[in-house]
């Protein structure tokens, strides 16, 4: 915590940072993230006026470590340079730099309330309203850029991480040759590029007081990432939210209820979504199945950053136990099941 607050009165004076209500020696609450692939520390610095948090300022765990802060910067910043005025919704970069060997980042803060399992129960249809709005909002925004290399970027290179990873038996090989058969249904489809978030869940996302989202985060993103994805990402998190199970049995049952069962409450989200960017419905279920093997391939690079080489095979048998394989298997063997009407 010292590191960020004696940071932040060095530079005081050159990053301006009264206009935000910091003084010289702010009122900061810490955050550290306990999961596994998390490789930051969080500070919050509070704004002296209202005591509501003004900037974010993250550290890198290790010294020299700064591929996810790159990665997060880099984003953000062509996030708010992408439309005239930016995003009120995206913290905004105030300054990106070293302080005693570690990387450092400071941030705009964004004041909201989280989205929460109790706030999903409380609301849920306001919370998915306001997500929707916001997706629809940045992928109509997104610039019509043509990656021609797009399918071995967003599909193949993590379908061949996470073949690597899980080696032959115990039903993964079943697994990724389904998930090759419907990616390459993807292809075919087509699907409109846009800005990917990666991670868009609880405590990512916030509810913003003028009644939108607020989106943290976003060193996972894909500045052309995959459409869908993301949504189907926030639609299962409210799902496990919305019934209060937290096993991993009762992580496969609010998935199924949410998107296979006889009145899936999430299907209409998803459809209206495809209609308002444009995207087909045969690409749906693709994409679906490649949010969770996407997902996984992620996790593996975020701890192969952290932990190195040695530690594939453990990794690997986590990766088995972890819920979103669950999910993967789960969005596979029912992937025919699907029916879309859009």
């Amino acid at each position: 915590m010292n590191m960020a607050l004696s940071y932040l009165s060095e530079q005081h004076t050159r990053l301006d940072l009264g206009r935000y209500g910091v003084g010289s020696d702010p009122a900061w609450v810490a955050i550290t993230p306990r999961f596994r692939a998390s490789s930051h520390v969080i500070v919050l610095i509070l704004d002296e006026r209202t005591a509501t948090p003004a900037l974010a300022v993250k550290i890198a765990r290790l010294p020299g470590d700064a591929t996810s802060l790159d990665r997060e910067v880099a984003h953000l910043r062509a996030l708010q340079a992408g439309r005239s005025g930016g995003y009120d919704s995206i913290p905004r970069v105030i300054a990106y730099d070293r302080h005693h060997g570690h990387p450092l980042l400071v941030e705009t803060a964004l004041v909201g309330r989280p989205m929460s399992p109790a706030m999903v129960r409380r609301d849920q249809a306001r919370c998915c309203d306001a997500v929707l709005r916001w997706m629809a909002e940045l992928q109509t925004a997104a610039p019509a850029s043509p990656d021609p290399a797009w399918f071995a970027r967003l599909v193949e290179e993590p379908l061949g991480r996470l073949a690597a990873a899980l080696g032959p038996g115990d039903g993964g090989d079943r697994l990724l040759a389904e998930s090759w058969a419907q990616a390459s249904a993807l292809r075919a489809a087509g699907a409109p590029l846009g800005f990917e978030h990666g991670d868009l869940s609880h405590p990512n996302v916030l509810l913003l007081p003028g009644g939108g989202a607020g989106v943290l985060d976003w060193e996972t993103a894909e500045p052309l990432g995959l459409p869908a994805c993301d949504l189907f990402f926030f639609l299962t998190y409210i799902a496990f939210a919305r019934r209060g199970r937290w096993s991993r049995q009762g992580h496969v049952e609010a998935f199924h209820e949410a998107f296979f069962g006889p009145r899936p409450w999430a299907r209409p989200y998803v459809e209206g979504y495809a209609r308002e960017v444009g995207l087909p419905a045969a690409a749906l279920t693709p994409l679906l199945v490649l949010t969770w093997a996407r997902y996984l391939a992620g996790l593996l690079a975020r701890l192969g950053e952290e932990e190195g080489p040695a530690a594939g095979r453990e990794s690997a048998e986590w990766l088995r136990r972890n819920r979103f394989f669950a999910l993967w298997r789960h969005a596979v063997e029912h992937a025919g099941s699907l029916a879309w009407a859009c």
